[in-house]
Order: C-alpha cells, then sequence, then structure tokens
C-alpha cells in the first residue's frame, strides 16, 4: 500500500486522451488532523466547496490546501462535500477519526501471553478486558484529545493516565483499538471515503474505521530479553482513491509501556495478590534489562540485584528477619511481607530468610519458579561475605558468633540448583580459611553449596514456596 507524505497525488494523469477534466485528491478529510486538503486539476487552481444543501461553504480553495473551515472561520461538520473546480467535480468526505479505548489480549500463549498486574496499595487487579488507555472524547473545546501516557507513579493511575502492561517476553502483543463515533464536529463519518489503517510493524488482524474497531498484532516480539519496553504504536489512518492511491487522513499514536516477563507468576498460591505487582517488576525489570529469558538468568540477575544495589546489610547482632514471619511456626509457612520490603518500612537489616523471600517473590512474580529451602541445624561457617559486608569471616556476629542455627536459601522446583542473596561463598580450593575468593551464589549445585558454607554435616529440610502480603 502506498502512503503519500501529504494530501496531493503525484505523477499521476489528470485527464486521459480525451473526458472531462479531472479532480485527483483524497476522498476523505480530517480537519482537525493537522493536515490540509489538497488537490491538482487541470481545470483550474481554485475550489468552490459545497455542502449537503448545496449552499457554498468555502470558496477560493486554492491547490496549497484547504483547513477545513468555513467562510467565518468555524470548522466545518462531518458529512459529504462536493468540491468544484472550473466544471469538474467530485465528493469529499470529510471525517472525524481519533481512538476513545486502547485494549490488549492474547491468544493465550501461541505467539501472546499476557499477564494481568496487580497494584498492591490500592489493592486492585488489573482488568484484562478492560481498556488500558482512554479517553472520554475524541475531541474537547475544539481541540483533538489523544490516549494517554502510561502514568508516571507506580501506583494505580490516575483519571487520564494510561496503564502498563505485561507480557511474556517473546509476545507479539495483541491490541484492539476503538473509534470515536461521534465528536465536536458530528458524527465521526468512518463508512465514508475508504478509510482503513496502516502500522510500521503492526498487521490489521480483523475491522477497520468503519466498523469501529481495528484490532492488530505486533509483527515481531516486544523483545529477546528480560526488562521493560517503552514505545509507541503509530497508526496511520489513509483513504484510498479510485485509482488506488492513499492518502493520509491522520496519525494517531498509542503510548505503551511493556513488562517483558519471564512467563505467567509461577506461584502455588492463587488470587489477585500473586500476579505481579507494579511496584516491585517494575523497578526490578529495569534492574536486570537485558538478561536472557530462561528461569536460572533471572534468578541470578535477582540475586545480584538484591545483594549488590539494595543497600541491603545482614544483621550481624541478632541475626533477626524483618521482612518475613513463620505462620504459627510452621518452618513451611514462611511469610513474606512484600508491601512493607517495597517502603523499607523496617529498615535495611535483614537476615537470611528475608533475603530468600525477597527472591522467591519477585521471581515467581516474573514467571521464574522459586521456592524456599531451610538449611539445619546448628552448624558453623567456612568463610562467607555477608550482604552488606566488608571482609570475608566464618564468624559475622563476631568471637564466638561462628555458626548459624539455620540458614534460608532459594531452590530450584526440584531442588537442582540454590540460589542465595544473603551471602557469597568462598569460591577458592579451601573455603575454611584465607585467603578468599568470590563466589555469588548462583545456580550453584545443592552439594558444592553445602560444602563450601560449613565443614559440618549440614541438609536442605524443606522446601516450599511460603505465602506473600
Amino acid at each position: 500500500m502506498l502512503l503519500l507524505l501529504a494530501c496531493t497525488a503525484a505523477d499521476i494523469d489528470l485527464v486521459g486522451d480525451s473526458g472531462p477534466p479531472a479532480i485527483v485528491a483524497a476522498p476523505a478529510f480530517d480537519p482537525m488532523s493537522g493536515l490540509a486538503w489538497t488537490f491538482e486539476s487541470d481545470a483550474g487552481n481554485t475550489a468552490r466547496i459545497l455542502d449537503s444543501n448545496g449552499a457554498t461553504v468555502r470558496e477560493g480553495v486554492g491547490t496549497q490546501g484547504w483547513d477545513g473551515r468555513d467562510r467565518e472561520g468555524d470548522l466545518v461538520a462531518t458529512g459529504t462535500y462536493t468540491v468544484e473546480v472550473g466544471e469538474a467535480t467530485t465528493t469529499l468526505a470529510v471525517v472525524r477519526a481519533g481512538l476513545v479505548d486502547a485494549r490488549a489480549g492474547d491468544d493465550g500463549g501461541a505467539s501472546a501471553l499476557r499477564v494481568p498486574l496487580y497494584w498492591h496499595r490500592a489493592g486492585t487487579a488489573q482488568v484484562a478486558t478492560e481498556p488500558f488507555s482512554a479517553v472520554s472524547s475524541i475531541d474537547r473545546d475544539g481541540k483533538p484529545t489523544s490516549l494517554p501516557a502510561v502514568g508516571a507513579t507506580l501506583g494505580l493511575p490516575a483519571t487520564g493516565e494510561g496503564e502498563p502492561l505485561a507480557y511474556r517476553w517473546d509476545s507479539r502483543p495483541i491490541l484492539t483499538l476503538a473509534f470515536g463515533e461521534q465528536s465536536e464536529l458530528g458524527a465521526a463519518n468512518l463508512d465514508e471515503g475508504e478509510l482503513s489503517v496502516v502500522a510500521e510493524g503492526w498487521t490489521v488482524i480483523d475491522g477497520s474505521p468503519a466498523s469501529g474497531t481495528v484490532t492488530l498484532q505486533r509483527d515481531a516480539a516486544i523483545g529477546s530479553t528480560l526488562g521493560v519496553s517503552e514505545e509507541t504504536l503509530s497508526l496511520q489512518v489513509v483513504s484510498t482513491g479510485a485509482s488506488g492511491a492513499t492518502y493520509p487522513v491522520n496519525t494517531l499514536a498509542v503510548p505503551m509501556r511493556v513488562y517483558r516477563v519471564h512467563d505467567g507468576p509461577t506461584w502455588y498460591e492463587e488470587g489477585d495478590i500473586y500476579r505481579p505487582w507494579v511496584a516491585a517488576i517494575d523497578p526490578a525489570l529495569r534492574a536486570i534489562e537485558g538478561t536472557a529469558p530462561t528461569r536460572e538468568a533471572a534468578l541470578d540477575a535477582l540475586v545480584n540485584w538484591v545483594y549488590e544495589d539494595l543497600g541491603l546489610e545482614y544483621d550481624t547482632r541478632y541475626g533477626a528477619s524483618a521482612y518475613t514471619t513463620y505462620v504459627r511456626n510452621d518452618w513451611e509457612r514462611a511469610n513474606f511481607d512484600m508491601s512493607a520490603f517495597i517502603d523499607l518500612r523496617y529498615g535495611t537489616t535483614v537476615n537470611c530468610t528475608d533475603c530468600a523471600g525477597i527472591i522467591v517473590a519477585y521471581g515467581n512474580m516474573i514467571g521464574a519458579l522459586a521456592e524456599y529451602a531451610i538449611i539445619g541445624w546448628n552448624f558453623d561457617l567456612n568463610y562467607i561475605l555477608a550482604i552488606g559486608g566488608d571482609d570475608y569471616t566464618h564468624c559475622p556476629f563476631g568471637n564466638g558468633g561462628c555458626s548459624f542455627s539455620y540458614h534460608a536459601v532459594t531452590v530450584s522446583e526440584t531442588l537442582g540448583a540454590v540460589w542465595d542473596a544473603t551471602l557469597a561463598l568462598d569460591g577458592d580450593d579451601d573455603p575454611g580459611s584465607e585467603p578468599n575468593a568470590l563466589m555469588m551464589v548462583q545456580a550453584v549445585a545443592p552439594s558444592e553449596y553445602l560444602e563450601r558454607l560449613s565443614p559440618d554435616r549440614t541438609s536442605y529440610d524443606y522446601q516450599s514456596q511460603g505465602t506473600m502480603q
């Protein structure tokens, strides 16, 4: 499809070997688009515009263009108009092409998987069938309105702001865009002027402006890694003339923020609260932007982020947890207070159950399946570098404090690997003495982890995801 850059057609024979003078121009025109309606004709250089009753609306319109205003300078109403250039005539549909809402969908994961989001402070879950962006009218006070940008804060968007979206990283999002039926110019008149839409990088799979909605799918995946995509879909509304040439009618924008997650949430628990929290995954995915879309790589990157970048430090006085509690002292019912952690309500001093809870919560939110495991009991330590610490030590609690009563880590579903954001191990041949070599705990084999953590006999006592609040 040829999309010309102005409302004129170049290099077209205006008149054949014989026949009446012709007018070459776009068959449709949106006065609020910012584009002028122009024409070419061998019948003259000025045009007269008449309404459906034959009354003159505007005269003396030159080939440089008509702005859609009448003799008094007011925008004309939508409808069908007659254009006269000398003895030649043509019809012109004045239309109003604007979007009132945008909805995001998927096909169940065949080519797109959308993951609805959750705003924890409002206790509000995203409704997948509702618009993620909308306006009440395509016009306001004589000016066109546009679909809004996504809200700048991570709370529930205010009225007039767009919502972010989350899709599996390899998805080709599917959007359904609704055109307004009414404007300050009258009925939209979208069934006239042979209107269609074009969007670079997207394919129309259903609908048209005349039907009121258009459904498009992105041609390529939103990315090849985990992270956050900020983009604007540019939708060109065009009209097609009798010769097959296309002319621009309006350009409409759909701003989007898309979180590229590994998969749908992998919590064993169900309910809205176990969806991805916007305030949690936004900073997390920005921190791990560019991470390969595998579970192992996602958990590796989260460990780096928590251990190195969040400013947390290990509680070397009590080893007490700040954000994780065990419900009724049941080791298999660890509850992580994500709401408090996002605000650092209880400070930056943490212990192993906190760090394991962070990785489990963030990991399962973005679809990287993870669980807790408890290592027990009352065992001495080899050299470790605790989160927020400066030096390796085998006595993190000072002289006489050279052991753990237990230790919490993050593991895979089948205990095939261990992740630990609480500490780094000594990665050299002798983890029980100095010197020490930094070894981050990222997908470490369970047996190697135990050998490097402690000189004593230890074991993994239980495995569970726990819960979140």
